[in-house]
């Protein structure tokens, strides 16, 4: 009981912060979707990877390796969701899970070592950029490596939209940029 409402306190300062941090830099996207929002029916399923900036163009290294990527989103127990990423990289396919918890606005993912957190994420609608079947994740791993993926329902979106993502991330100096190729196809969800 103690521990949520901390939480729920945590939630309305970060957003305060946000909104003040608006005023400053007026491109920063909208208050991230609630993790209440997040868990509906909307959000749970397939997000099909378009694109990803980054800071630091070393950071973009995994991304330009990826020729395709699907997320599936699904809600676990205890305030969790799974997420199982299957990728293609050159020729080979492969399948990842994660369990991230669910502590408003921010999604929390456990590391292989232990209960401690390696990777924090805030999710937000496409609106932002137009894109009413898009979500934007921000990534912000345990050396503080930060990207934003742009994630999209279906395996094609207008270049105007992918335009838009770029533009609105380079505003924020998220400058480095990098497209899924889609050379090779998606890989099967079982892969």
């Amino acid at each position: 009981m103690l521990m949520s409402t901390l939480w729920g306190a945590f939630g309305s300062l970060v957003g305060l912060f946000y909104a003040g941090m608006q005023v400053m830099v007026p491109c920063l996207p909208p208050a991230p979707l609630s993790t209440s929002l997040l868990t509906t029916d909307e959000y749970m399923g397939s997000w099909h990877f378009v694109a990803a900036t980054v800071w630091d163009e070393d950071d973009l290294k995994s991304f330009k390796d990826t020729d395709s990527s699907t997320l599936n989103i699904q809600k676990g127990a205890n305030a969790t969701l799974t997420v199982t990423e299957s990728s293609r990289v050159g020729d080979q396919c492969h399948k990842k899970t994660w369990t991230y918890f669910t502590m408003d606005p921010l999604l929390y993912r456990t590391g292989r070592n232990g209960p401690d957190y390696d990777t924090i994420a805030l999710v937000w609608d496409g609106k932002f950029i137009n894109c009413s079947s898009c979500i934007i994740i921000l990534f912000v791993d345990e050396d503080a490596e930060t990207s934003a993926m742009l994630f999209a329902r279906s395996e094609k979106i207008p270049d105007e939209v992918i335009q838009e993502f770029k533009s609105k991330m380079e505003c924020v100096y998220m400058e480095d940029f990098v497209q899924a190729p889609l050379q090779k196809g998606y890989c099967d969800k079982a892969a």
